[in-house]
């Protein structure tokens, strides 16, 4: 977090609870939160995905900013102001569910990001496809990559945090820290029930992609999975494209051109998975 005085005092930071528990968030974030809610009270639409549409479409334009989650000790950071791809991706979605409050917007968001709620380094869910498995066991999201035609086996070999704890400044002096995602990474690979979508085989599949659905982007750099989240979204009946937290463009944006022609333009980029939220 900031800690310049002229921003704290305009924006009203607050951070509270003890250790682990504690959390960030400001004035600013509790009142966008509201505005959200009271939107959604007035939807008339019940399907999941069209609530994920409508409740990213709040967050265009705002400010791509990434590592807003880092710190220690670690809290549970809300903002709405600065977001990457992941957070806009679990802020979307904790929105989308049944909550009427900020408070329960809090609850929804730390049990997204972090395994059973615990607010901790090593167990926020830094793997999306652990992140995927863990709120697919909570029964909020379903990845739907195996149902798609053109679908393949996706053996994993994540090691890249335990291997690159350099990038991180929460590993990088903490070898128990690094330990603890040595072991994390290895239950991860053991699960072996991973698919992915060969970005050559979108054009066969994209019909059974919904409005909403959490696109993956699956890399071919070693030890990690995805490098990058969106939400997908048919910008006309014709054209299936996406929304996120671009940092090219710096913001949040719909990509201006087709869900395939962004894979195809993507060397490191070999395909996507499709998570879809539950209603």
């Amino acid at each position: 977090m900031r800690t310049v005085l002229s921003w704290l005092c305009a924006l009203f930071f607050f951070s509270y609870g003890a250790g682990a528990q504690s959390l960030s968030y400001t004035k600013a974030d509790s009142l966008f939160c509201l505005q959200v809610l009271d939107s959604l009270k007035h939807s008339q639409t019940k399907d999941a995905g069209e609530r994920m549409i409508r409740v990213a479409r709040f967050f265009l334009d705002k400010p791509y900013v990434a590592a807003t989650l880092e710190g220690e000790p670690e809290t549970l950071v809300v903002n709405f102001r600065e977001l990457d791809c992941t957070t806009l991706v679990e802020s979307v979605l904790a929105l989308s569910q049944p909550v009427s409050s900020f408070a329960d917007y809090t609850e929804s968001l730390r049990g997204l990001r972090y395994r059973k709620g615990k607010v901790r380094y090593t167990e926020r869910l830094h793997y999306i496809a652990d992140w995927m498995y863990e709120n697919g066991k909570r029964g909020l999201v379903k990845d739907i990559t195996s149902e798609l035609p053109g679908s393949e086996p996706l053996p994993l070999a994540l090691s890249f945090m335990s291997s690159h704890p350099e990038s991180y400044s929460a590993l990088k002096g903490h070898p128990e820290r690094v330990a603890c995602m040595r072991e994390v990474e290895a239950a991860v690979n053991a699960r072996s029930i991973y698919s992915f979508l060969p970005k050559e085989r979108l054009g066969e599949a994209e019909k059974f992609i919904r409005n909403g659905d959490i696109i993956g982007f699956v890399t071919t750099i070693q030890g990690l999975d995805v490098t990058h989240l969106a939400i997908a979204y048919w910008a006309t009946p014709q054209r299936l494209t996406f929304i996120h937290a671009s940092s090219s463009a710096r913001k949040v944006i719909v990509n201006s051109g087709s869900l395939e022609t962004y894979l195809m333009r993507q060397k490191a980029c070999r395909g996507i998975w499709v998570i879809r939220p539950n209603s």
